[in-house]
């Protein structure tokens, strides 16, 4: 069962995971730099996007939103 490692919340399944990400999760750091590599957006939603994106490709960044 994936869970939020951000708020703790548990979802069914990974897309269910996600869009909380996208949508109500509000521990997502309000930062305009990725606290898992360090990247700089120029706003706080393109940083979210990122961080989510990347969390399909590399293990880093799953690993800092989902413990399953």
């Amino acid at each position: 069962m994936p869970t939020c490692k951000l708020c703790g919340r548990s979802f069914d399944t990974m897309s269910e995971l996600y869009a909380h990400l996208r949508s109500e999760c509000t521990k997502i750091p309000r930062s305009r730099r990725c606290p898992v590599c360090g990247s700089k957006y120029r706003s706080i939603r393109f940083m979210k996007l990122h961080l989510i994106n990347e969390a399909f490709v590399e293990s880093k960044h799953m690993a800092y939103l989902v413990s399953i």
